[in-house]
């Protein structure tokens, strides 16, 4: 079996801990000062310990540094809310279709957008500063400065409401770039939350919603309550009951190679495209469920173009499948390939060396409650995945 298989079922919320309270220090250097985000220094521990077993080895031991601590104290006095724990979760695109291209250049779209229960999880902490984020992350190659759709976030809401807190944040990344599963957009979307929340709910979800569409075109749909019909650039969200249960499994499968959406517009040929009314798609799915003929995505062709090996995936997964899912489709711009109607893929991607690298996550569909952010689903946030996993998402971030 895969090593780079992520197991995801049902939802738990928690509030963690001060994150930066009495645990050991992030890192540390020869002269044994600690860094933490943007490795700025922060002081010299308070003591440290040199232990020599009887086999000559030395092992070096740090406390706890106390001014980290006495720092958290402050913050956590000065503020009602201090720190707060998210799951970010990704969403599919379970039909896409293409309708139209606009004056701007972009095009119009009409599309059942779906959360699912694959995320990442962000930890927010109040910072002292009065004029930074601090943004680490698990995943190599992820932007920490203002290119991060979660910096550009906070910077988007102090700008809006003119209020002036900054954060420590953490992103423990779980969703792979350049995947058509919005990862970013999602990430982006509950840094806005974490930001009113922190300000005592200074303004409504329907603004932020509206905000969020000058970060990117996806971001706004995450402000849906899970399962929404949007046109538009994908910015106009009409939110709608789940059309399908939520406890249908699904497998979600990427190579390593991403799909450059810029690059699938410009192979883009609009006289090309299906002919379905999309919002008879929309009624069908919510009247039979789902089937490969409603599961259209208009960018498939120009993404298969782009990268191939897509193409190949697909037809593979289609044909070893023998009616294990309801419907095999790409979601968003690519390169994810979603089997719905069972969790497990075929089993040729576990054999064939060609797949070996390929990003393996089951998963369903996931909604939230009024007034709440999404919750992680319990079995995501045990799972551990193996060093060969990790190494093989670091090495795919963009």
């Amino acid at each position: 079996m895969a090593s780079s298989h992520i197991l995801c079922h049902n939802n738990v919320f928690n509030l963690s801990p001060n994150p930066f309270r009495n645990r050991g220090l992030s890192s540390l250097n020869s002269n044994g000062f600690c860094f933490f985000g943007s490795k700025s220094r922060i002081s010299r521990p308070s003591s440290l310990k040199i232990v020599v077993s009887e086999r000559r080895q030395v092992e070096i031991v740090y406390d706890a540094d106390e001014r980290i601590n006495k720092l958290a104290d402050v913050v956590d006095k000065e503020a009602p809310l201090s720190r707060l724990t998210l799951f970010s979760p990704c969403k599919i695109n379970v039909f896409l279709r293409i309708t139209s291209k606009r004056e701007d250049g972009y095009h119009d779209l009409a599309s059942l957008f779906h959360v699912i229960s694959l995320g990442d999880v962000l930890k927010f902490s109040l910072s002292p500063s009065t004029k930074k984020d601090s943004l680490s992350t698990n995943a190599s190659g992820v932007p920490l400065d203002d290119r991060n759709l979660i910096i550009k976030a906070l910077n988007l809401y102090r700008k809006k409401t003119g209020t002036n807190k900054y954060f420590w944040i953490h992103l423990d990344k779980k969703v792979p770039t350049g995947a058509g599963l919005g990862g970013g957009s999602s990430n982006a979307a509950t840094a806005l939350w974490a930001a009113n929340q922190f300000n005592d709910c200074l303004v409504t979800e329907k603004e932020l919603q509206e905000w969020s569409s000058e970060i990117g075109s996806d971001v706004p749909f995450f402000f849906s309550q899970g399962a929404a019909y949007c046109t538009g650039r994908g910015e106009v969200v009409q939110d709608i009951l789940p059309p399908v249960p939520l406890n249908i499994p699904m497998v979600l499968i990427k190579p390593p190679e991403a799909c450059s959406t810029a690059e699938v517009y410009k192979r883009f040929r609009l006289d090309k495209t299906s002919n379905s009314d999309p919002l008879q798609l929309l009624h069908k799915i919510s009247s039979d469920g789902i089937s490969q003929d409603v599961c259209i995505n208009d960018l498939e062709p120009p993404a298969f173009e782009v990268l191939p090996s897509l193409k190949r995936l697909k037809q593979r997964i289609i044909a070893a499948s023998r009616g294990q899912y309801d419907a095999v489709f790409m979601s968003g711009s690519g390169s994810t390939i979603v089997g719905v109607g069972s969790p497990d893929p075929p089993q040729f991607i576990y054999d064939d060396e060609d797949y070996k690298d390929v990003f393996l996550s089951e998963a369903n569909f996931l909604t939230r409650e009024a007034n709440e952010w999404y919750k992680e689903p319990a079995s995501a946030s045990a799972c551990s995945p193996s060093d060969d996993f990790s190494r093989n998402f670091s090495s795919s971030v963009e």
